[in-house]
């Protein structure tokens, strides 16, 4: 597998109501342009999300099945002709056409966009994934990237905020069981401090706690220990295998067909009264 290798460090601020939960939802693995591409669990997706206005989104990568690694190449062959490549590149940017058109009611509400191992790349160096981005008004994360959402309390002027730290990777590692799935997300908690890790790529989709931490904290001068439960997952896939009469890797290998959907996080911000001083915090919940 062959990404872009690019690492981002980014930060994304929400306007909250502290005590009103939130969801971040991460997506990907669409393979929006192949035949196996399920839009069945595609619309149940957009159904479910185009009228959430309290719902912000995260994108996994793999947006498109077509120009994986070993394809990237065609726009920028010299041994291929100008007008072929035109036609190419402008059949490649209709389809980003088509998926920015499905998804313009997450503009101005998407965290970021990872980039995958499949990506449209044109003969400027610009890829599909990119060009999705700035049609969403959102960042382009490359393959990697460290995110810090910080929640602003709207009630309040802004004079309170509160973290959460996302460390986000397209994906590696396969694995074929439930447990081995996962092991590849538990080894990002080695390389990066965060209250949720997670990965696409294999299609599998599942979130579990990684269990408690403890945290020395520091107020009015006086320190306290508090514990804090991180999380990792995969994010699922949208695209379907062992579709009769239809070729795929997921046949060729005899791996286990995708989970199909995404999974959801539920984030409540929160003051709490201690001691007379407000300790603030985010409740982290699962839904998948």
């Amino acid at each position: 597998m062959r990404t872009d290798g690019v690492f981002t460090l980014h930060k994304y601020i929400i306007p909250a109501k502290f005590g009103s939960p939130l969801s971040v939802v991460p997506f990907g693995d669409i393979h929006r342009d192949s035949p196996s591409h399920s839009m069945h669990h595609w619309n149940l997706f957009l159904d479910k999300w185009r009228n959430r206005k309290d719902a912000y989104f995260l994108g996994m990568g793999d947006y498109w099945d077509s120009f994986s690694a070993s394809e990237r190449i065609i726009f920028a062959n010299p041994g291929v002709h100008e007008s072929t490549a035109k036609r190419l590149e402008t059949e490649a940017k209709a389809r980003v056409d088509v998926l920015a058109n499905e998804v313009k009611f997450m503009k101005d509400r998407t965290i970021g966009l990872l980039s995958g191992n499949h990506f449209i790349q044109y003969a400027n160096g610009q890829t599909g994934d990119m060009l999705l981005a700035a049609r969403l008004n959102a960042s382009f994360l490359g393959v990697c990237s460290a995110i810090r959402l910080t929640f602003v309390d709207s009630t309040r002027g802004g004079h309170h905020h509160v973290s959460v730290d996302i460390f986000a990777h397209h994906g590696k590692g396969s694995g074929t069981t439930a447990g081995g799935r996962l092991n590849s997300v538990e080894k990002l908690s080695q390389i990066a401090d965060a209250d949720i890790y997670l990965m696409g790529d294999n299609h599998a989709r599942g979130v579990i706690p990684l269990g408690e931490k403890l945290r020395i904290i520091e107020s009015n001068g006086e320190i306290s220990l508090r514990s804090r439960k991180s999380w990792i997952g995969r994010t699922g896939s949208f695209l379907r295998a062992y579709v009769h009469g239809e070729s795929s890797y997921v046949v060729d290998r005899a791996l286990q067909p995708a989970s199909l959907g995404w999974v959801e996080f539920i984030l409540t911000p929160r003051r709490i009264k201690e001691g007379g001083t407000d300790r603030l915090t985010v409740d982290i919940e699962a839904v998948q």
